[in-house]
C-alpha cells in the first residue's frame, strides 16, 4: 500500500545519499522506508527512529546496538546492514532491501501451513539462528513479524534491535521488550533471556505455522503471560490430527517452560529437524518450496481490499495441492541420532538434483562406483563455509578444519571499529559459500580501531573538508550553521563529534568514524536602529526568528519604535532557526517638571539637575545670592506639572 503523500520523510534526501520513496512499515520504534542508495544505485530499506524517541539517549544506544549487533551477522538467512548514521535529528540504520511478504502476512492470508512448507521456513531461521547464537548474540524478538520471505525464495530474519549479547545479563528494570505471544517464561518472570528464548519463540511460530494460531490467547498481555509460565502448549495434532507426532515433540521440546529442558542452542534443534527432512521426503519438500514461492508472489499482488477480505484456505485446497504430510512417524526427541552440521550436508535441492542426473549417467557409463565416491565422500564433495566471525583465529581454524577446509598460512588483516584486535571478521570465500572439500580459506581478522588526526579544515569549504576526511579514512557526517563575523558564508567553522563537542585539528579518532561539520552562516545582520517590522524581515530572511521582548526602553537617540538593541548575552552562539528578542525603544523617558515656585534658585536649580534637566537661571540677583532666601523662584518653563524629556532646558525665573 503507497505510503500517503503527508509523511514529511517521502522525497527527503538522508545523509546525502540515500532518498526516501515510500513507507514500508511502522512500529514501535521506528519506521522502515524504502529508499535508493544514491551513491551505490541500488534500492535499501532505511529505518529510521522516531522522532520523540531519538531524544532519548537509552533509545538511540539501543538503536545504534542493533546496527553493531546485525552487522556482525553476516549470513545468507539474516538481513544485511549496510550503514548507520544522524542526519540532524534523523538517526537511521540501513539495511538490505527484499521485497516479498512476513510470515506474519503469509499467515495472515493462508492460514496453516503445510508440515513441509513449515520445514522449509524453520530450517531457514534455525541456520539465520545459529550463526547469531554462534556469534553469541540472542534475538529476544523472534516472530513471524520478524522473518522476512523474498519473492526471490530467500528467507531472512530482521530485526535485532532488542538483541543482547548472549554471555551478558539481560534482565531490564524496563517494561518487556518484545512481543508477549512469543516471550519465554523466563523473559516474563526475570526479563532474562538466553539463547533458549530464541528457542521457545521459535517453537511457538512452529505451533502456529502448523495450525494457523497461536497456543495461547486471551483479550489482555497479562492472560497470555500467565499461560506461558503456567501452562503447557499442546500439541499441534490437537488442533489437526494430520499433523505427523514428530512436530508434537519438536514443539514440546522448544517450549518446555524451563530453560534447561529445551535445546541448548539452535544447531540441535536443526540436528532433529533433519530427521524431519527425512520422513517428509526430498519430492515433497521440493514442491513446497516451489508451491511456498508462489504464494509469497500472490500475496505481493494483492491489493489491500483484497488482503483485508483473502479468507483462510484449508491446507488441503488447491494452493497446497501436492503436499500431502507424510505418514506418522514418532521419532523422541531424546533419542534423535546426531546428524553432520548443517553446513556440512548435501548441496540445496537443485544441485542435489542435478547431480544425481549426472551419478545415474555415470553408473550408465560403467563409472559408478567411482563417481558415487567422488561425489559423496570423495573430492568432488561440497561443503558450506561456516560462519567464524566474532571468535579467536584459533577457534575460527579449528571450526574450518572440522568442516574439512583448508586454512590459510597468512590471513587478510583489516582495521574495525567494533571488533577487538585479533577478533576474526570473516573469510574469504565468505560464509555460506559452497565449496570443494579442502579448498582453502583464509581468515580476515580484525586490527582494532585505527586512530588517525583530525585534519586542520578551519576556513575550507564543505567539499574541501570531505576530501581532506576522506583521505585519512573518516567520513562527514551532517552540517549545522551559526552566524560568525568573521568567516565566510558556507566555510566550515569546526568539526564535532556526536555529542558535539569540538574537536581540534590533530586529536585523535577511529578511522571511519562519522564526524558533522559546523558551517558559517556569516554576519548576523544589525538590526539596531531599525523599525520593528523591517528588523523582523531583515532577520527572516536568514532563517532567525525575531520577537519584541518587555516593555521596551527609553532612548533618547532611537526613535520611538525603532529597535534599539537585540537580547543577546554574551558568548552565545546563533544559528538559523534560532529566535532572538528585540527591545524597542520607547523614545526619550518623560520626567515630571516639580513645583519649585517659592524655593531658592540655588534649590531649585539642583534639584531639577538632579532630574536630567539643562538648567538656566534669570534673575535680577547674582549667583552669590542664589542661595540666600530672598532670592526666591517666581516661574519656570517649561511650567511646573509638564512631562518632558530628560536634557530638556528648564529656565528659572527669579524677580522681586
Amino acid at each position: 500500500m503507497e505510503t500517503p503523500p503527508t509523511d514529511p520523510l517521502l522525497g527527503r534526501l538522508v545523509d546525502k545519499r540515500y532518498l526516501i520513496e515510500r513507507r514500508v512499515a511502522r512500529g514501535g520504534m521506528a519506521t522502515v522506508y524504502e529508499a535508493t542508495d544514491q551513491r551505490l544505485e541500488r534500492p535499501v530499506a532505511i529505518k529510521i527512529m522516531h522522532p520523540h524517541l531519538a531524544e532519548d539517549g537509552d533509545f538511540t544506544k539501543r538503536f545504534i546496538q542493533e546496527a553493531r549487533q546485525a552487522a556482525r551477522l553476516a549470513h545468507p538467512n539474516i538481513v544485511n546492514v549496510f550503514d548507520q548514521g544522524q542526519d540532524g535529528s534523523i538517526t537511521f540504520i540501513v539495511m538490505e532491501y527484499l521485497p516479498g511478504i512476513t510470515l506474519r502476512e503469509l499467515l495472515q492470508d493462508f492460514g496453516a501451513l503445510t508440515p513441509a512448507q513449515t520445514v522449509d521456513i524453520v530450517r531457514a531461521v534455525l541456520q539465520g539462528l545459529d550463526a547469531a547464537h554462534t556469534a553469541g548474540i540472542v534475538h529476544r524478538d523472534l516472530k513471524p513479524e520478524n522473518v522476512l520471505l523474498a519473492d526471490d525464495g530467500r528467507i531472512k530474519i530482521a530485526d535485532f534491535g532488542l538483541a543482547r549479547a548472549s554471555t551478558h545479563n539481560t534482565a531490564t528494570s524496563q517494561a518487556l521488550l518484545g512481543t508477549i505471544a512469543y516471550l519465554s517464561p523466563e523473559l516474563i518472570s526475570r526479563g532474562e533471556a538466553d539463547l533458549r528464548s530464541d528457542i521457545y519463540a521459535l517453537g511457538i511460530m512452529m505451533f502456529e505455522m502448523l495450525t494457523g494460531a497461536q497456543p495461547y490467547q486471551g483479550d489482555q498481555a497479562v492472560t497470555i503471560a500467565y499461560q506461558h509460565q503456567n501452562d503447557i502448549v499442546p500439541p499441534p495434532s490437537s488442533k489437526n490430527p494430520a499433523i505427523p507426532a514428530l512436530f508434537d515433540e519438536l514443539v514440546d521440546w522448544c517450549t518446555r517452560r524451563s530453560a534447561d529442558e529445551r535445546p541448548p542452542h539452535a544447531r540441535a534443534v536443526l540436528e532433529h529437524l533433519v530427521e524431519v527432512e527425512k520422513l517428509l521426503g526430498a519430492e515433497t519438500l521440493a514442491t513446497a518450496t516451489m508451491d511456498l514461492n508462489q504464494t509469497i508472489a500472490m500475496t505481493q499482488r494483492m491489493s489491500p481490499m483484497d488482503i483485508q477480505d483473502t479468507e483462510v484456505l484449508d491446507p488441503k485446497s488447491a494452493v497446497f495441492e501436492g503436499l500431502e504430510p507424510a505418514p506418522t512417524q514418532s521419532v523422541a526427541v531424546g533419542e534423535a541420532p546426531p546428524q553432520e552440521p548443517v553446513r556440512e550436508r548435501k548441496p540445496p535441492r537443485g544441485r542435489r538434483l542435478a547431480t544425481l542426473g549426472t551419478i545415474v549417467l555415470l553408473l550408465v557409463l560403467g563409472g559408478g562406483g567411482a563417481a558415487a565416491w567422488w561425489w559423496f565422500t570423495g573430492p568432488g564433495a561440497l561443503v558450506t563455509v561456516p560462519d567464524v566471525a566474532g571468535g579467536s583465529v584459533l577457534e575460527a581454524t579449528a571450526t574450518l578444519v572440522e568442516a574439512e577446509l583448508s586454512v590459510a598460512d597468512t590471513v587478510l588483516e583489516e582495521f574495525d571499529l567494533v571488533l577487538p584486535e585479533g577478533t576474526v571478521k570473516g573469510t574469504n570465500p565468505s560464509a555460506g559459500a559452497e565449496v570443494e572439500k579442502q579448498t582453502e580459506v583464509r581468515l580476515i581478522v580484525s586490527l582494532g580501531p585505527n586512530p588517525v588526526a583530525v585534519p586542520a579544515i578551519s576556513g575550507q569549504s564543505l567539499a574541501e573538508v570531505e576530501r581532506a576526511l576522506q583521505e585519512v579514512n573518516l567520513i562527514l557526517g551532517s552540517t549545522s550553521e551559526e552566524f560568525n563575523d568573521f568567516v565566510d558564508e558556507g566555510s566550515v567553522l569546526r568539526l564535532v563529534d556526536e555529542d558535539n563537542e569540538t574537536l581540534a585539528a590533530g586529536s585523535q579518532v577511529l578511522a571511519g568514524s562519522t564526524l558533522n561539520a559546523v558551517l558559517s552562516a556569516g554576519p548576523l545582520p544589525d538590526v539596531t536602529g531599525l523599525p520593528v517590522d523591517e528588523a523582523r524581515e531583515t532577520l527572516d530572511a536568514v532563517g532567525v526568528n525575531g520577537v519584541v521582548g518587555g516593555d521596551g526602553a527609553f532612548s533618547d537617540t532611537v526613535p520611538e519604535g525603532y529597535v534599539v538593541e537585540v537580547s543577546l548575552p554574551a558568548g552565545t552562539t546563533i544559528r538559523p532557526g534560532d529566535t532572538l528578542t528585540l527591545i524597542v525603544s520607547r523614545g526619550p523617558e518623560l520626567v515630571m517638571i516639580p513645583d519649585l515656585v517659592g524655593e531658592t534658585i540655588a534649590d531649585a536649580k539642583e534639584v531639577l539637575e538632579g532630574l536630567g534637566f539643562e538648567v538656566e537661571v534669570r534673575s535680577e540677583f547674582p549667583e552669590s545670592d542664589w542661595d540666600r532666601s530672598f532670592a526666591r523662584v517666581t516661574s519656570l518653563s517649561p511650567s511646573s506639572g509638564q512631562e518632558v524629556a530628560k536634557g530638556t532646558l528648564v529656565i528659572i525665573r527669579s524677580f522681586v
